[in-house]
């Protein structure tokens, strides 16, 4: 069984977590409001993956809490990719590109990559590593927010979180349509 790190921190009334390798790189990440409910998340992602996490500080954490408040990270990222699949790898790395205040959709993402949108759907609601991969960037072919997994679970709170790291990241949104003039599309890069 490998050997994880399981890092929490809270700000606000947010916690946020992250699980790193050996390596540090980082397996998976994850946050919302209740500091049992992310750690039972983690925990059972490092275990399906045939991990153990151990308690440990990783500066990946407070890296978390800068993304959330809009702000950018330090540097970049190692990411554990030996649980994502290549299809999935391939979503990730177009999300990557999505600029900050700016929205794509999963129609868009799928036509550059030759696949279907529910595809694309189900990569995007998979990504383990919410934040460091902007899937809050991908929004419904008509422009509504949509939802967003908290935790490994969608909820109400989840199309309310959406929208405040849109609003962060300075994405206009009228009523509850992100404004045409917001949209990237990942075929003309």
């Amino acid at each position: 069984m490998e050997a994880f790190k399981l890092s929490t921190e809270k700000s606000g009334d947010t916690w946020f977590g992250c699980i790193v390798d050996d390596r540090d790189r980082l397996v998976t990440s994850a946050f919302g409001q209740n500091s049992k409910a992310l750690q039972a998340h983690l925990i059972s992602y490092s275990k399906k993956i045939g991990g153990q996490p151990v308690p440990a500080r990783s500066s990946l954490t407070h890296e978390m809490i800068q993304l959330y408040e809009g702000q950018n990270i330090s540097g970049q990222i190692q990411f554990n990719t030996d649980h994502v699949s290549k299809f999935q790898n391939r979503v990730y790395r177009v999300l990557e590109q999505i600029p900050r205040g700016r929205v794509t959709t999963y129609g868009l993402i799928s036509k550059r990559l030759g696949s279907a949108p529910r595809a694309v759907g189900g990569a995007v609601a998979s990504n383990p590593w919410p934040l460091f991969i902007p899937c809050e960037r991908v929004v419904n072919f008509d422009l509504t927010i949509g939802n967003y997994g908290m935790c490994g679970s969608l909820g109400p709170s989840g199309t309310v979180t959406k929208r405040i790291l849109l609003e962060r990241e300075n994405v206009p949104i009228l009523s509850d349509r992100v404004d045409r003039k917001a949209l990237w599309d990942p075929s003309k890069e």
